[in-house]
């Protein structure tokens, strides 16, 4: 990372990753450089369910195609059962996650970070620890950060947070959520 990125829209800029704003349950704990993010919350095994289903659609969605162009009845057996198996994993998990008071706030979101407003200063620098459920499909996701900057904004602080070491299909995950709001945003302003 460069010195030349300070804020989480110049990292957004300069990697040209899409980007939305939209409500997430988001929890945040400052870290060392020794911890994971793992170690810092507590974590149904629900937590994950969901996004564990959707990386897996995105693993097979490309056999999913092909058995479809084989034998098309077969295809669409198996994209209704995909469907049941979501419903379930839903289900499941809206019964048992638990998303604390407090914890949705509005977030700017890309495959590469995030930015929030928040009453907490941070320093530049600083490692943290992100469970972030996106909402309304529930995926649960874990990931650690950098600050990029948090800045005095009135009465709260503009805290702009790039993730580290983010695994590709997590980024399929997120980016499939961005493409998702900002298709149903283009539908509600038609």
């Amino acid at each position: 990372m460069t010195d030349q990125i300070e804020t989480f829209d110049d990292l957004v800029n300069r990697r040209q990753y899409f980007r939305v704003v939209d409500n997430v349950s988001l929890e945040i704990a400052k870290i060392d450089e020794q911890h994971l993010a793992a170690e810092q919350f507590e974590l149904l095994p629900e937590f994950g369910l969901i996004s564990e289903f959707q990386l897996l659609d995105v693993e097979s969605k490309h056999l999913l195609r092909t058995l479809t162009d084989k034998d098309n009845n077969l295809g669409q057996f198996l994209k209704i059962m995909n469907k049941k198996l979501d419903a379930l994993a839903r289900v499941i998990s809206l019964n048992h996650q638990v998303i604390p008071t407090g914890s949705i706030v509005e977030v700017n979101l890309s495959e590469g970070g995030l930015s929030l407003s928040t009453q907490q200063y941070f320093q530049k620098g600083d490692k943290l620890a992100l469970k972030l459920i996106l909402l309304p499909n529930y995926s649960g996701l874990l990931f650690e950060g950098r600050v990029l900057s948090c800045s005095k904004t009135d009465d709260h602080f503009t805290l702009h947070i790039e993730f580290l070491d983010i695994s590709e299909p997590h980024q399929q995950l997120i980016a499939r959520h961005i493409m998702r709001i900002q298709s149903q945003q283009k539908h509600l302003a038609t």
